[in-house]
């Protein structure tokens, strides 16, 4: 018997399935079938990609609960820390995609010293799996209310009934759902662009779309006080210029590099 659960799961039996839980593993899944296709396509091994996504996606969700607790440190209350309860709501929810890339990013670099693994030959054709999951995550986001928009009344708007998360009775733009769609079309441009091009600049690519959408799209979401809001700007956002400037620097210096190079 399947009993509904609007805005967490649903029930098999007495097992409850949460809806985002269900859409990383679904993530995860797809995700999995293109990274075997791509190594495969490039001659590479799916076991040494699977080293590498477990250890960058261990730090990953390490680094994604990081920067949710220092950005809603505010809204922490200490005082219930003893609660068992509150402390493991506290760490089993909420988590921030930039910190999650940020401590992935991390988690590449113990690879490549660790392992002694080309990490960088494997992230170039197998970037595409990175908005896959992320995809769907924000699918989930959009199931279970969190990440939720603002007051919006247009075409795609989203009305929650029973949210924790998301304020109910009211409707909302629909940015979870856009931002999956967007990840989902950065991974099939991405898969062609890897496709053609061999993988070249296809880090940068996906990394410089993904900053400039995300930098818009947060001005469309409503849950602030999760998100750290600094001179009218978010966390997120700050990252995203960051990230921008990071990826500017380095193409400037790779073609200073190339310009200045000496000819034999």
């Amino acid at each position: 018997m399947i009993k509904s659960l609007e805005g967490i799961g649903f029930y098999i039996g007495n097992i409850l399935v949460a809806y985002y839980g269900l859409m990383i593993a679904v993530g995860l899944l797809a995700a999995s079938m293109v990274g075997w296709f791509q190594v495969k396509r490039f001659g590479k091994s799916f076991d040494d990609l699977i080293l590498i996504c477990a250890v960058a996606g261990l730090c990953g969700i390490l680094g994604a609960k990081v920067l949710y607790l220092l950005v809603s440190f505010d809204q922490i209350d200490f005082s219930r820390l003893k609660d068992l309860a509150y402390l493991n709501s506290l760490i089993s929810g909420g988590f921030v995609f930039y910190g999650g890339l940020l401590g992935g990013g991390f988690g590449l670099l113990v690879c490549h010293r660790l392992f002694h693994l080309p990490v960088a030959e494997y992230l170039r054709i197998a970037v595409p799996v990175l908005p896959i999951v992320h995809g769907f995550g924000r699918l989930g986001c959009r199931l279970v209310g969190c990440c939720y928009g603002r007051p919006y009344s247009g075409p795609g708007a989203i009305t929650y009934l029973h949210s924790s998360f998301a304020p109910n009775n009211l409707q909302l733009f629909p940015v979870q759902s856009i931002e999956a769609l967007f990840n989902f079309a950065a991974a099939l441009l991405l898969l062609l662009y890897i496709d053609r091009f061999a993988g070249k600049h296809a880090v940068e690519l996906y990394l410089v779309s993904y900053a400039v959408m995300r930098f818009f799209l947060e001005g469309f979401r409503n849950d602030n006080a999760e998100r750290g809001i600094l001179a009218g700007l978010s966390t997120s956002q700050y990252i995203s210029i960051a990230i921008l400037a990071a990826v500017g620097t380095y193409f400037a210096v790779t073609q200073y590099k190339k310009f200045c190079k000496p000819s034999s």
